[in-house]
């Protein structure tokens, strides 16, 4: 038996912990019917995995058929080529416990054959290397090709979550590779999605980007702030604690908005409450996350040259959109802007810090305040 609590965070939510989304869910539904394809670009934790599986689910409820795979484990082609194949024959041979297509008739479309593993009702291919890094363009064609004869009868969809590792595959990237792929979709909808913001950037905005224009762009921002606050306090109430519309506004401020780290916050101060969701409480909880990470915090810390760290310590004291100044540089003891551009780029690469409206903050609201505690 699960015990059930008022928020939840780390995993994709779906009802009811999915708060808001609905003009960008209504677009992502109606584009992937029409069999458009669809840009989702957000920073991490922003909720852009449960709007993906609320989107899938809604689907497939509706008679379609979507696959989705996650590529942020491929590290070349051959991998890349198996996982989009894998999933996609995956889909088409089992829906609600039966086969929908003899998984020979699929293989058939194949032009290199797989090793194919079975468990339950899941399918498994693998290639081997040496043939797939031979022709893994060709083998995505097939991927594709599958998918699109199932969009004849229903609306057919693949999701390439984590997409920008495409950027990292081989010698310049595979990126241009997709752009085939994606005119080869007639009737079927294809969604690249991806957390890594300037690598999204590069692969489908600006000049030369190799996915430039091939479809349509969703970036997914903070949820706002009156429809968060509405739903901490109705699910405060629903578990019988009281949560006042500032207190939930502290709660939202102090996370940032950010949707994964407001319901983890929400959750630690209804913790710390005991009739109602007070300031104190409020503040219990951010430090008791705090604590839980120092481990964490520390070793990402550890990890990082001088000059990325004071760069670290400095955004946490101070969110600034002048990073190339004098002050700044005197302020974490570099000597020049491409000493602070080199520790900007380590600092993006690694998701600790990102570019908001202009201004480069700690990406982690919790991280920030464990870099602002006095040292004991």
């Amino acid at each position: 038996m699960t015990y059930e609590l008022p928020f939840r965070y780390g995993p994709p939510v779906d009802d009811p912990f999915f708060c808001d989304r609905e003009d960008e869910l209504k677009i992502l539904l109606s584009r992937m019917k029409g069999g458009i394809h669809v840009f989702l670009l957000s920073p991490r934790r922003y909720g852009k995995s449960s709007l993906l599986d609320r989107s899938a689910q809604l689907i497939q409820k509706e008679g379609g058929r979507c696959a989705s795979v996650n590529l942020l484990r491929c590290t070349n082609e051959a991998e890349l080529a198996g996982t989009i194949l894998s999933a996609v024959v995956r889909h088409l041979m089992t829906r609600r416990g039966r086969a929908k297509h003899s998984l020979e008739d699929l293989l058939k479309r194949v032009r290199i054959a797989p090793r194919v593993s079975l468990s339950h009702d899941k399918v498994e291919l693998s290639f081997d290397t040496a043939l797939a890094g031979q022709d893994w363009v060709g083998v995505l064609q097939d991927a594709i090709a599958i998918l699109e004869s199932a969009a004849d009868k229903a609306p057919a969809v693949l999701i390439l979550d984590e997409f920008q590792v495409v950027a990292s595959i081989g010698p310049k990237g595979v990126g241009g590779a997709f752009k085939a792929l994606a005119d080869q979709a007639h009737k079927a909808s294809l969604v690249f999605s991806g957390s890594h913001l300037s690598v999204m950037e590069k692969l489908t905005k600006g000049q030369g980007a190799p996915l430039l224009g091939m479809g349509e762009r969703i970036v997914l921002s903070v949820i706002p702030e009156p429809e968060m606050k509405a739903f901490l306090i109705r699910r405060s109430k629903k578990f019988d604690k009281k949560l006042t519309a500032d207190n939930a506004a502290l709660i939202y401020s102090e996370a940032d908005g950010i949707p994964n780290y407001v319901q983890q916050l929400a959750l630690a101060a209804f913790e710390a409450a005991d009739g109602e969701i007070d300031t104190a409480a409020v503040h219990a909880g951010a430090d008791g996350i705090v604590d839980r990470q120092i481990g964490d915090f520390a070793e990402r810390f550890e990890l990082l040259a001088p000059s990325q760290q004071r760069t670290l310590k400095t955004l946490a004291a101070q969110p600034t959109k002048s990073v190339f100044t004098k002050k700044f540089m005197d302020s974490v003891g570099v000597a020049n802007a491409n000493a602070v551009r080199t520790a900007l780029d380590v600092l993006g690469n690694r998701e600790l810090v990102s570019k908001t409206a202009g201004v480069w903050v700690v990406s982690d609201p919790f991280l920030r305040r464990w870099l602002r505690r006095p040292l004991d």
